[in-house]
């Protein structure tokens, strides 16, 4: 039996964060993960997503070539290199978490964990061993502790009837190391995942068909910005079907299944933690309902991104270490990587009008009016900035070149309360993308300078 403060179960964004934040404040820290550090973000998410999406946009830019005076032939793609390239990028960055651990002296043990109560976890030996370590380090079979932070990720949810067989009907883990193109790909799912491989699988000449059965794509992204999305997917060829569900007695090619994703409860079913519906509930201190145990990212988010499971990490670590800190999910920023991406912060309009009604105020910047989008050749979409009557910011929506940057910007100005006219007044370097962001400000206040007000 090993005694350590602090039990962190699960080696995703949330998991490893709060393990190497509770070891800088002091703790003797054990993580356990059943399979690879990293979670789905490192491993089947974020960061292997957008290194097919690099490829798959490089590609396409290759073949505009021409237009920027630059001839270069008719360009290919190598799915197995891509794919090979994809591994690489994830292997180098998980030896970096991995080592970060090391460094900060955290003992990770691999294996499946049930916590049997508060302090109190068995640990049953994983298949799962990486390189380097030896089978006694994946032996242990009980670690106590004083406290205990639950991040157990989420899981892909199937729909009724339809198993994942790895062949016809697909998740996108399944797609992230397929190295042959469909000819036709059907989407379930018109959310952010289904909205990535629509990317990546158009731009390599499958014809993709989105199965949505709520009334819109991407639910909870500015309405401007979806209805600018399906017209930019419509040209692309890609056929969006809202309010349809899906029949697949009628597919007849690769079926994606990607209609959200359920929390991980395996091994916690002893505890009796009060849950809100398949999610752990916590409080803003990370905490759950019963004392000393801790829970976050996916487990317990409504929003189930990476950066917020980063925070909460933060919060559960440094709580447990007897601070107190609390999380908001007041102006939790995302970004898509469609092409052009989408990055938002705060209230979308159709909010904001149902929270202020019409005194909310609204300003706009195409990117089509800014010279380095036209010297780039990147000039489709908007900036879109929202206050209420007294110029707080509520919230900013960006379809368009670096929009996954620029709203960084945005967010800090959202998060520190600052108002439009402080936005509008922080002049940019010319030429940049950030002076649309300026110039959609300024619109806010009826002052801008390259468009109508």
């Amino acid at each position: 039996m090993s005694q350590y403060d602090i039990i962190v179960i699960g080696g995703g964004p949330g998991g490893y964060v709060a393990a190497i934040r509770a070891s800088q404040l002091g703790a003797k820290v054990c993580l356990i993960e059943k399979d690879k550090i990293g979670g789905t973000c490192l491993n089947r998410g974020c960061i292997p997503t957008k290194a097919i999406i690099a490829s798959t946009n490089l590609y396409e830019k290759i073949k505009k070539a021409e237009s920027f005076g630059v001839s270069c032939g008719t360009p290919a793609i190598d799915l197995n290199k891509v794919i090979e390239r994809k591994n690489k990028i994830v292997e180098k960055i998980t030896k970096g978490v991995e080592f970060l651990l090391k460094k900060n002296g955290v003992d990770v043990v691999y294996g499946e964990a049930k916590v049997l109560g508060p302090g109190k976890v068995e640990v049953k030996k994983s298949d799962f061993v990486p390189r380097g370590l030896s089978p006694r380090d994946s032996s242990k079979s009980l670690v106590v502790s004083r406290k205990i932070v639950l991040a157990t990720g989420s899981s892909p949810i199937s729909i009724p009837g339809i198993g994942f067989d790895g062949k016809k009907f697909v998740s996108s883990d399944d797609l992230l190391e397929a190295t042959e193109i469909p000819p036709k790909l059907d989407i379930v799912g018109g959310g952010v995942i289904g909205l990535h491989f629509a990317q990546i699988y158009s731009a390599l000449g499958s014809e993709i068909t989105i199965y949505e059965a709520l009334p819109e794509i991407l639910p909870g992204v500015d309405e401007e910005i979806v209805a600018m999305v399906k017209r930019i997917l419509k040209r692309r060829k890609v056929t969006v079907l809202t309010d349809t569900r899906f029949d697949q007695a009628k597919s007849c090619g690769k079926s994606l299944i990607c209609v959200g994703r359920t929390p991980n409860t395996t091994g916690l079913e002893d505890l009796g933690l009060k849950m809100e519906k398949r999610s752990v509930w916590v409080n803003e201190k990370m905490e759950t309902s019963i004392p000393g145990i801790y829970a976050v990212g996916d487990l317990v988010s409504p929003k189930m991104l990476a950066h917020i499971a980063y925070e909460q990490g933060v919060v559960a670590a440094e709580n447990a270490m007897g601070k107190n800190k609390s999380f908001t999910y007041d102006f939790i920023p995302f970004g898509i990587y469609t092409h052009p991406e989408i990055g938002s912060v705060g209230l979308t309009e159709n909010e904001a009008r149902s929270k202020f009604g019409d005194k909310i105020k609204i300003g706009k910047f195409p990117f089509a009016a800014l010279g380095i989008a036209q010297a780039m050749s990147e000039i489709e979409g908007f900036i879109k900035v929202i206050s209420d009557e007294h110029n707080k910011i509520l919230g900013v929506h960006i379809l368009g070149p670096e929009a996954t940057t620029l709203i960084g910007t945005a967010t800090i100005a959202a998060k520190q309360g600052l108002k439009v006219d402080q936005l509008a007044e922080s002049f940019q370097a010319h030429p940049s993308y950030p002076e649309g962001l300026q110039e959609a400000a300024l619109n806010t206040l009826k002052r801008g300078l390259y468009s109508l007000n």
